[in-house]
Parts: C-alpha cells; sequence; structure tokens
C-alpha cells in the first residue's frame, strides 16, 4: 500500500554494444600515421568485478489525512483530518560479482489508522510485518535466481506513481511479496521471468487473525467479516515476459504479458479451489513524459462453504472482502517537471483504475488519483507524496467501503479524500 520507493517506470536498457565514436561529426581528425604492417594481438582486459557492499538504511515517515467523507464515534457524516505517524521501515542491500540480496522491516502503529476505536493500545511498533527478504546468484550477465520471500513476476513490481498503489493492489494483483523462488533473465531489449511460490509471505504482529502483512493476500476473514471466508493461496506460477517494442534513449515502449496460476485451499470444506490471472500491459516514455495501460482478468473458484462469488483477503492488519470473477483496467501518465534551482525534483501524474465485477448486482470499484512526488536533490534523503483521491466502492476511500467496497460494493457513491506523505531516508 505505502511503498517506500514508487518508481513509475522501468528504466531503458543501454544498447548492447557501444560504439566508439557514435557521432562522426565530433570524432577527432585520423592521424597521419600509417598502419602497422601487422595488427597487434590485442591484450585480454579483465572484466573489473563488482565490489561486494552492503547498505543498512532506515526511513521514518509521517502522513497527514483529509478525509471528506469520514464518519464520527456516533455515525454522524464529517470531514476529519489527522496528523500522525506512519512508518519506520529498516532495510539492508547486498551486492557482490555474484550474489546479492535485500531485506525490509516495517513497523506501524500510533495513528489514527490504528487507534482504540479499532481494539489498538497505541503504541508504535503495535503492528509490525516483514516486507521481502530475499537472496540471489548471478548465473551470468543476463541470469539470476532468487530465494526467499520476493517481489511475484506479475507485470512489474509497481504500476504506477501513487504511493497507496492503485486498485491493483487492493485486489492483490500489483506489489505481492511471497515466499517462492524466481528464474530471470534481463537481456537490453528482453526480461523473462518465471517464480514458484508455495506460499504467500509471513503474517507476523498484529491483532488481526491472518492479515498483519504487506501484501495483500488470500487470508481468514476477521470476525467483523461478513460472508468471510477461510481460504490460504498455495502453488502459485508466476511469470512474465516483457520487450522493449522501442528502445531509444529518449523514448522507449514495452509490452509486457504476466500469467498467475495458482490452488486455493478453503479451511471449511477442505477443498482445493483454483486463482487464474492474466494481464497485458504497454509502459512507454518520451523526454519527460510516462504512460503506462494495463489490463487484467481475474478468475477465482474457492470453493468455499457459503459464497463462491467473493473471497477474503488481508493486509495492513484487517481483512475484507473482494470480488472473485473481474476484469481490471489501469492507466496512468505522467511528466517530471524541471524546477529549476528550487532543492525539489517533482513528478506530477494522474491515474485511473476500475474493476468491473462479473457477479451480477456488484458495483465496479473505480479510482482516480491525481498526485505529485518531491524528492530532494541532495541524494534524495526527503520525500514528499501528496494525492487528491476520488474512489467509489474503494475500501481505501470513504468511510464504509472498507469491507464490502470490493465486493458486492458500498453505497456507490464518490468520496473524496487528500493524502501526504513525508518522510526522511537515512
Amino acid at each position: 500500500m505505502l511503498p517506500v520507493i514508487a518508481p513509475v517506470l522501468l528504466a531503458a536498457s543501454a544498447p548492447a554494444t557501444i560504439p566508439d565514436c557514435p557521432d562522426p561529426a565530433t570524432c577527432p581528425a585520423p592521424t597521419a600515421e600509417p598502419a602497422p604492417s601487422v595488427e597487434p594481438t590485442p591484450v585480454p582486459q579483465p572484466e573489473v568485478p563488482t565490489k561486494a557492499k552492503l547498505n543498512i538504511g532506515a526511513a521514518l515517515r509521517g502522513r497527514y489525512d483529509l478525509r471528506f467523507n469520514d464518519v464520527g464515534g456516533a455515525g454522524q457524516r464529517r470531514t476529519s483530518n489527522h496528523l500522525s505517524f506512519d512508518t519506520l521501515a529498516l532495510t539492508a542491500d547486498y551486492d557482490s560479482e555474484k550474489f546479492f540480496g535485500a531485506a525490509q522491516y516495517r513497523f506501524y502503529g500510533a495513528s489514527f489508522l490504528y487507534g482504540k476505536r479499532g481494539g489498538y493500545e497505541g503504541y508504535p511498533g503495535e503492528v509490525q510485518f516483514l516486507m521481502y527478504a530475499y537472496a540471489g546468484a548471478k548465473l551470468s550477465k543476463e541470469d539470476s535466481v532468487t530465494v526467499g520471500v520476493q517481489p511475484v513476476p506479475f507485470d512489474d513490481r509497481y504500476w504506477g506513481s501513487s504511493i497507496l498503489d492503485d486498485l491493483g493492489f487492493v485486489y492483490g494483483m500489483e506489489e505481492v511479496y511471497n515466499l517462492g523462488i524466481k528464474y530471470k533473465r534481463q537481456t537490453s531489449n528482453l526480461r523473462a521471468e518465471l517464480g514458484f511460490f508455495p506460499g504467500s509471505g509471513p503474517a507476523v504482529m498484529g491483532i488481526s487473525r491472518d492479515a498483519a502483512r504487506y501484501s495483500t493476500n488470500i487470508a481468514k476473514a476477521d470476525s467483523y467479516v461478513p460472508n468471510g471466508s477461510q481460504n490460504d493461496e498455495r502453488k502459485m506460477v508466476i511469470g512474465n515476459v516483457q520487450y522493449a517494442l522501442v528502445n531509444q534513449p529518449n523514448t522507449t515502449l514495452k509490452a509486457t504479458a504476466s500469467a498467475w496460476i495458482s490452488s486455493i485451499y478453503n479451511f471449511d470444506t477442505d477443498k482445493e479451489g483454483s486463482k487464474h490471472l492474466f494481464a497485458f500491459s504497454l509502459t512507454g516514455s518520451h523526454g519527460p513524459w510516462s504512460a503506462k495501460a494495463l489490463v487484467a482478468r481475474q478468475d477465482i473458484d474457492p470453493r468455499n462453504s457459503g459464497r463462491n462469488d467473493m473471497i477474503t483477503v488481508g493486509g495492513f492488519d484487517g481483512s475484507y472482502n473482494i470480488a472473485a470473477k473481474g476484469t481490471y483496467a489501469f492507466g496512468e501518465i505522467g511528466r517530471t517537471i524541471d524546477t529549476g534551482k528550487l532543492p525539489f525534483d517533482l513528478l506530477v501524474y494522474a491515474n485511473y483504475g476500475r474493476f468491473m465485477k462479473d457477479a451480477a448486482g456488484f458495483k465496479d470499484s473505480e479510482r482516480f488519483d491525481l498526485g505529485a512526488v518531491w524528492t530532494a536533490k541532495d541524494k534524495g534523503r526527503i520525500k514528499v507524496y501528496s494525492e487528491f483521491l476520488l474512489g467509489r466502492n474503494d475500501p481505501y476511500v470513504g468511510a464504509g467501503q472498507f469491507i464490502s467496497g470490493a465486493a458486492e460494493g458500498g453505497d456507490n457513491k464518490w468520496k473524496a479524500a487528500f493524502m501526504m506523505i513525508f518522510g526522511y531516508y537515512f
């Protein structure tokens, strides 16, 4: 939901070969010395090995929320504003000639999101979980294998620029971290990834039954979720192929096809259902402009003891229902702004997502996001995210939508909110 760093797009890879003189007009004039009669034997130049590097870091973030469609303690409609602690994230990154690895652990609590009305004591670290922890080996310049709790290879890790992610995150499609093994091949024009994930990332510490985790995962429902299911996702085979249709220094266009097939175990019926998820996207950039368009199809057969048109998911210590079948469409356009002598770089963006549900009577979920990211030019240690959100039947926007907004739908009215996340990255 709130990634520490949310890049818009993958940067264009460098060409496979670089000519000695790319612009003949600027090449130095040839010397008048005659060429030797016998060409000297070239001396092999050994590759410079990557020095082993271990970086330990942290991020401390706060947040400000202005909620135009909130509800008070007595159920009255109101506009509320909150200034509170967001998260403390501890990170470690390792890289060497043959091996690499990374880990991040997060602490939440002591904010209005985890207040006493929700059953929390209200201290920092009351909710905490592992975001990712993996290690890998470089098999060659193009090939690698990674083991651990890691991003699953379904399209790009981040689909858009929002720190809140988009509705793809709400439905457990975007930025998911699961336990498994992944193979990756990366060249200048082609990326191919394939992974096997026996299970989801672990739930760690919170008051929920099975939702104290970063990713949105299929989970066991808490008691407050009506028609909640008791499921677990297993034996996930996930992969993607990305090809650069255009790969120029100033312009890129990449097409990505992704697939996700897994089994869904139901604890109530002791039956095993299935999940099939497919996506296709186009990601491009031209100068300061960037854009992405994606469509995804989700079909889940949860084999529930009750309703099969919805399934419970969990994340950030809360559980809610989503529609089991539907089609998701997402688009974003962004632009970097030249800020001149100002000490911050600026990215502005707008995106829209809609999950169109198959079940009769279910109301589609929608979100429009208009945002800006300010990053300090001096080492990027300070980052400020600001977003204006409009959502309909969106669990994260507006009161009364959380539990069923992504399933049957809420009150089917547009809700508005403004959010600002500000952090210092050590």
